[in-house]
């Protein structure tokens, strides 16, 4: 997943801004597989917050934290996450 993650991320013009929950949308259109394949069997906001956690290891490295967002999850409901910058 991780290795996943990260070509999600290089994918992204660097100075653009992006939310964890694009991050998530990716990999359910995209590589629904492996998020399958992945999930652990708990609640889907603690396995999305395990993804953001994921997400966070590339912080200063690739990516940059901007604050948080407001966006719709994939219930479609707006909630909070992590929002980003790429370096």
């Amino acid at each position: 997943m991780e290795e996943v993650i990260k070509s999600i991320i290089e994918s992204i013009p660097s100075g653009y801004v992006f939310d964890t929950h694009a991050i998530i949308e990716y990999l359910l259109q995209n590589n629904s597989d492996i998020y399958l394949s992945s999930y652990n069997g708990n609640s889907t906001e603690l396995y999305h917050g395990d993804i953001g956690r994921l997400i966070a290891e590339f912080e200063n490295t690739i990516i940059e934290r901007v604050g948080d967002s407001w966006s719709l999850n994939i219930h479609k409901r707006f909630s909070k996450c992590a929002c980003w910058r790429k370096l």
